[in-house]
């Protein structure tokens, strides 16, 4: 009896001893589970902290941005500024001559919380319909059309890499219009002025929009890009007011490059013009050729032209102090083809070794954009072979029929005479 008494004892003590492992083993998970739970509320008190912090940051701008609204609002509305005009010149003693109502020309006062030494010649105000008391500077009037020649640097990006047989073409556009704008004091130095503009010419396709795009692309400058055609209007002198404010903008955005594209649609030589819509053409040379002679060798304003036509340019436009340089663009040679079609066919899918040099042989006769057609419609005939990949036979039949279509093109043989 006493040995089963103390086997039943034994018994209790190991289940009792297995419990409470297992409480234990409880414990630390619990443990565990609330260390969790607290490391988690932790990371997001910190969170939200954060959140806090940013929402009153975001407080105070709102705040400040509702006193300045406040301001303006009592401004328009105890004021009586309703007025626009432009300050002609400085008078001297807290007095001004400024234009208003499409001519009229008033002597004016102005406030004292007005800087006296920003209204300069061709500053934009309000006045106090009474006293004609200048209140506030006004931002300069852009037409809309001058910003919407604004080139957007995100719209196709073009590094100078892109540019295949283009060596010589780059480094004279990189020395006459980027160096000096990056770097002007070299040519003070030198002890001579820089150039103002350069006319890029040569065939269709050869790249003279493109060298233009990767300088937009690499220098840091306002860039403008027209075709020059869209600056003829049907209205008289609206299109030598386009010119003008084309070029104030210029100006007022400096550095600034102006490229022209077709400058040959307003540039033509004047012994041509008769009447009606070409006598508005001759206008648009006359105010451009008086533009490039009027703004100052030293400011940061640079223009490049493009033509397929360098032959029918007025000689008054391409004299030295208007263009000072004139680069050619001529068909590529065959090295120049191979490093066009390497860089165009460099992002295709393709499979199997693609014979280049015979695909570059074939293609004599072809320019820039002809050579990147090549890529476009072999990647065409993959398509129609149901492939999502270019096999090298799709390169020959491409080049083979844009050979044959080529033949039906015309060419334009000039005779520059720079």
């Amino acid at each position: 009896m006493a040995s089963s008494t103390e086997d039943g004892e034994e018994e209790r003590a190991r289940r009792l001893q297995a419990t409470l492992i297992a409480i234990r083993e409880r414990a630390r998970r619990l443990h565990v589970d609330v260390i969790d739970l607290y490391k988690g509320f932790l990371s997001n008190r910190k969170s939200w902290q954060e959140v806090i912090i940013t929402a009153k940051e975001n407080l105070e701008a709102l705040k400040i941005t509702l006193e300045e609204t406040g301001d303006e609002l009592t401004y328009l509305t105890t004021t009586n500024a309703e007025l626009v005009g432009e300050v002609v010149r400085p008078l001297g003693k807290e007095r001004f001559l400024v234009k208003v109502n499409e001519g009229d020309r008033l002597i004016v006062n102005c406030s004292s919380l007005v800087a006296q030494s920003k209204l300069v010649s061709g500053t934009r105000v309000t006045l106090q319909r009474r006293t004609y008391t200048i209140m506030r500077i006004l931002p300069p009037k852009v037409n809309t059309l001058v910003h919407k020649m604004v080139y957007q640097h995100h719209h196709g990006d073009v590094s100078y890499s892109d540019l295949g047989g283009l060596n010589h073409q780059l480094e004279d556009v990189r020395d006459w219009i980027e160096r000096p704008l990056v770097d002007p004091d070299i040519f003070e130095r030198l002890g001579i002025k820089p150039p103002k503009g350069v006319l890029l010419y040569g065939p269709p396709g050869t790249g003279k929009t493109l060298i233009a795009r990767a300088i937009a692309s690499n220098i840091d400058s306002t860039f403008l890009t027209v075709v020059s055609s869209s600056l003829v209007s049907r209205y008289m002198g609206e299109s030598s007011l386009m010119v003008r404010e084309m070029f104030k903008y210029a100006c007022e955005h400096q550095p600034c490059i102006i490229f022209m594209d077709e400058i040959d649609a307003i540039g033509r030589r004047r012994s041509t013009y008769g009447e009606g819509e070409t006598s508005e053409c001759y206008r648009v040379l006359i105010e451009l050729l008086s533009q490039l002679d009027g703004f100052n060798e030293l400011d940061k304003v640079k223009v490049i032209m493009a033509t397929n036509r360098p032959d029918v340019l007025d000689p008054a436009l391409l004299r030295p102090g208007r263009i000072d340089k004139k680069i050619e663009f001529t068909l590529p040679n065959e090295d120049a083809r191979m490093r066009i079609l390497k860089i165009h066919a460099s992002g295709i899918t393709k499979q199997g070794d693609i014979d280049y040099e015979k695909v570059v042989k074939l293609s004599e006769g072809f320019n820039g954009a002809d050579m990147r057609n090549i890529c476009t419609e072999a990647g065409m005939l993959a398509l129609r072979a149901g492939h999502d990949y270019v096999v090298p036979n799709d390169f020959i039949r491409a080049v083979t029929k844009l050979g044959e279509a080529k033949k039906l093109e015309s060419s334009a043989h000039y005779n520059a005479g720079f």
